[in-house]
């Protein structure tokens, strides 16, 4: 077999598996239970909001630090989105640079840690990643980079209409 031919099968071989391991859409986080920085159990079932904004990140990563900002202000107008924001880290157990945040009152939303039970799940490949689930928990809106509060807002109002 020629070179060019084998490389074109291995590349759609390994598109192919790579596509099949990603979240998608309609993916259902029914059922997701995380321990949040105080060692406190946080469950999807018991979030009474419409919608969910999971934002899966990681410390390692300094992307989180960009998007802090956005997300602090996307939590603030929880309310009049109807929806709860939660951040996943896939880190699991790091949280020294987020801690002391959480405890100066700059970031006032669940903070939650993933052992890498859920990433593997879901077949996250990048962080961040941005989950937007329905009053089922099924993912209705994924994107592999923070898209912007706009964005995310204007998914929420249109999941609304």
């Amino acid at each position: 077999m020629k070179p060019t031919i084998l490389a074109l099968i291995l590349s759609i071989s390994l598109s192919a598996v790579l596509a099949a391991d990603a979240p998608k859409p309609g993916a259902s986080l029914a059922g997701l239970r995380l321990y949040d920085l105080a060692g406190k159990r946080q469950s999807l079932d018991e979030v009474k909001t419409r919608y969910v904004v999971i934002v899966w990140w990681a410390f390692w990563c300094d992307t989180w630090k960009k998007a802090l900002p956005e997300i602090t202000d996307l939590a603030a107008r929880q309310g009049e989105l109807d929806c709860t924001v939660w951040t996943v880290s896939i880190d699991g157990t790091y949280t020294a640079e987020i801690k002391p945040l959480v405890e100066q009152g700059k970031i006032d939303f669940p903070v939650l840690l993933d052992d890498g039970t859920w990433t593997k799940k879901l077949g996250l490949r990048r962080v961040p990643t941005v989950m937007i689930l329905d009053q089922k928990r099924q993912v209705v809106y994924l994107r592999e980079v923070y898209p912007g509060n706009d964005k995310l807002e204007k998914a929420l109002r249109e999941l609304k209409d």
